[in-house]
């Protein structure tokens, strides 16, 4: 029988659920090291240039350089409720350059076998299944996030323990190992070692080698940052799931976005919400190089964010980045403007919106969003629509506008909020060009009121605020149908002194009229087509299309005649 081992009194933790797991990738909380730092706590370390030499005076932790077949005894940890450990034999079954694979003795051959152990070794130290397959688990992680602690066993290699968990879980990282065991609030193993269960998926299966990936992460921050927040920890060992080719799938965020990225609750929505924003960052500024400048740096969540973009010199702050990420989780398409509202190396699901409206005037009703979270509401069969919206003016937002129809490109339109977090915004195109628009409306801030109210009504006559800056010239139609349509494109600074032609042809693609032939002044321009004169070329009603050419760029939009 096992030797029960007690543990230092704290305040006892609330039972940590069992739960029923799923065939393949489960619909379950995968990790268990935030829930644990969050009950009960980060023990005070030593700065990172005086922490502890090895433990040689305690009778646990490893011994001198291990070798496969090696056993010794380990703080086997039971958690459903407080955390209570038993000492176990467990043997190094497999090593690598970087790594000990051990298994609690009872599972080895029942829920683990030798060939299991083999390709985990293999996938920790050469190879993965995503865009990096020449790179194993190790060179990925630490490339990208750092190295682990080894100031306390002071071996290069990692453990990673498998054995038989009592909770529903897959892995996780336990603090307490990172301090000798007479010291620690809870026992010790006295090494650089993550838990892994082995009973409920199979332990060399490739979801499982992302939980080693996801796990390592977390062993890899700690070493740098030990108090960071659990949603900017939890997303970096997302990317690392990613980073292996194995992510957790997208699942409940998206059918409830509106929840604030900043708040861990723990639930399946909060690791997927992080991964995608840590993904997005990854993408979208510096790659590498900034994910492992985060990590590193010292300031936690939004703080850190913004030190880490003001380090790269990007002109973005957290807000910015926050106010995109949203409207990239709606469309996902990488060919609008710059690429900023899309994700290269993820397909996302569709985004749920909170409402759908097809008939007006919509509002003006009230309701609220969460800091650091979005609604979105779809307006489909309108014609000219002029959004309201008014946010409470303790808080801020981020409003804009996704204009959608299958036969035109996707365009993004920003709302232009004043002072007191209100705005108003016409959508010409809406009824002409696009057949859709779904407003967005983002929480940006982590105070104030959350309540803020929106409107539509059909047939406006004001011009949109602002189009979303891109770098590339960019056109849209106001007016369609009317009696004047204009013609606005944008110029960016980058194509100054090109030729530019803008011209309208009918459906059979004959040449209408010529309405732009200049060199490229860079800024917005309107280009008129009064129907009402002879410059109208006497159009009849139905459908022309303006095409734009700034140097090498094309761009086309669609102008309906309604005479």
């Amino acid at each position: 029988m096992p030797r029960t081992v007690s543990t230092l009194g704290i305040a006892a933790l609330t039972l940590l659920p069992l739960v029923t797991f799923a065939a393949d990738r489960p619909d379950v909380v995968p990790c268990l090291t935030s829930e644990l730092r969050e009950a009960y706590g980060v023990p005070e370390l030593p700065a990172r240039g005086l922490r502890t030499l090895p433990c040689k005076h305690t009778p646990v932790g490893p011994p001198p350089n291990p070798q496969v077949g090696d056993s010794w005894d380990w703080y086997i940890w039971r958690l459903n409720g407080y955390p209570e450990a038993d000492l176990l034999s467990c043997t190094v079954r497999g090593m690598g350059p970087n790594c000990y694979v051990v298994v609690e003795d009872s599972q080895w051959n029942v829920n683990i076998n030798q060939a299991q152990v083999d390709t985990i070794v293999d996938h920790f130290e050469n190879t993965s299944i995503g865009y990096f397959p020449g790179l194993g688990i190790w060179d990925l992680n630490t490339s990208h996030f750092g190295s682990p602690p080894d100031y306390l066993d002071q071996d290069p290699r990692v453990y990673l323990l498998y054995y038989d968990f009592d909770v529903g879980s897959y892995g996780y990282f336990w603090i307490f190992d990172q301090l000798c065991d007479d010291v620690a609030m809870f026992h010790s193993n006295e090494c650089d070692v993550v838990y892994m269960n082995c009973s409920d998926l199979d332990p060399a299966g490739s979801y499982m080698l992302s939980i080693v990936a996801h796990e390592f992460e977390h062993l890899i921050h700690h070493n740098y940052d030990p108090n960071e927040v659990y949603w900017v920890d939890e997303g970096m060992a997302g990317l690392a799931m990613w980073l292996y080719g194995e992510p957790d799938f997208i699942a409940g965020f998206n059918t409830n976005p509106d929840r604030s990225l900043i708040t861990w609750d723990g639930v399946w929505a909060d690791y997927v919400k992080t991964y995608l924003f840590s993904l997005y960052f990854y993408e979208r500024y510096g790659g590498q190089r900034s994910v492992k400048a985060l990590v590193a740096e010292p300031a936690n969540s939004i703080a850190g964010y913004e030190a880490t973009l003001d380090a790269f010199s990007y002109p973005e702050d957290f807000r910015d980045v926050f106010a995109d990420w949203v409207v990239a989780n709606y469309v996902d398409d990488t060919t609008i403007g710059d690429g900023r509202f899309g994700y290269v190396g993820e397909t996302l699901p569709p985004f749920n919106p909170f409402a759908t409206f097809s008939s007006y005037p919509v509002g003006p009703s009230s309701t609220l969003v969460q800091y650091w979270a979005a609604d979105y509401g779809r307006y489909l069969n309108g014609t000219d629509l002029q959004m309201t919206f008014d946010g409470s003016d303790n808080n801020r937002y981020a409003v804009r506008a996704i204009l959608l129809d299958p036969g035109s490109p996707t365009t993004i339109v920003d709302m232009t909020l004043d002072s007191a977090q209100s705005g108003t915004l016409a959508l010409p195109e809406i009824g002409t060009t696009h057949d859709e628009a779904v407003m967005v409306y983002a929480g940006a801030n982590s105070t104030g009121s959350r309540v803020y109210s929106y409107g539509a009504t059909s047939s406006a006559i004001a011009a949109p605020e602002a189009i979303a800056t891109a770098d590339v010239p960019t056109l849209a139609v106001w007016g369609s149908g009317g009696p004047t349509p204009s013609l606005v494109y944008s110029i960016p600074d980058s194509y100054a002194g090109s030729a530019v032609r803008l011209d309208l042809h009918d459906v059979a693609g004959r040449l209408v009229r010529r309405l732009v032939d200049s060199p490229a002044v860079p800024g917005r321009h309107v280009a008129g087509w009064d129907l009402g004169t002879a410059q109208g070329d006497g159009a009849a009603s139905g459908v022309y299309f303006a095409r734009l050419a700034v140097g090498e760029h094309r761009v086309t939009a669609r102008v309906a005649v309604r005479r």
